[in-house]
């Protein structure tokens, strides 16, 4: 859209300076010099600036179109790992609870073991003295 705008005014500027071109023969009384002087030449001048200036608008808005681009389909990367993430977070605190729910019984029968250790103890002396 901005490429046809900069183009037309390019186009009028040269209609323009093509029709100076053409009548500068004809016109060149002091009124036409005077006119010339302060007002075209510095319009044409200013014109080409003008064009050259937002020509590069054009090429940096291109540009930033461009990285802006490239920053959603970075953005929407880096959303798909971050669900990934959350999912493997997910899964490891699942993982972890579980870890700590099996430490936990074997704590519970660890001290179930360690209570029975006196009876053990004892039945495996009456047994020994029995077969004596």
């Amino acid at each position: 859209m901005m490429e046809d705008i900069v183009w037309k005014m390019q186009q009028r500027s040269r209609t323009l300076q093509d029709y100076r071109k053409d009548i500068r023969g004809l016109w060149q009384d002091e009124a036409a010099k005077t006119l010339n002087r302060r007002y075209l030449d510095p319009h044409e001048d200013d014109d080409q600036k003008m064009i050259e200036f937002l020509q590069k608008q054009v090429q940096g808005l291109e540009k930033t179109n461009e990285e802006l681009v490239k920053a959603k389909d970075y953005a929407l990367e880096a959303e798909r790992y971050s669900q990934q993430v959350e999912h493997f977070l997910e899964r490891e605190k699942q993982e972890v609870k579980q870890a700590y729910y099996s430490y936990d019984r074997s704590i519970e029968y660890y001290g179930l073991t360690q209570a029975e250790l006196p009876n053990i103890h004892r039945l495996i002396q009456q047994a020994n003295r029995s077969c004596n």
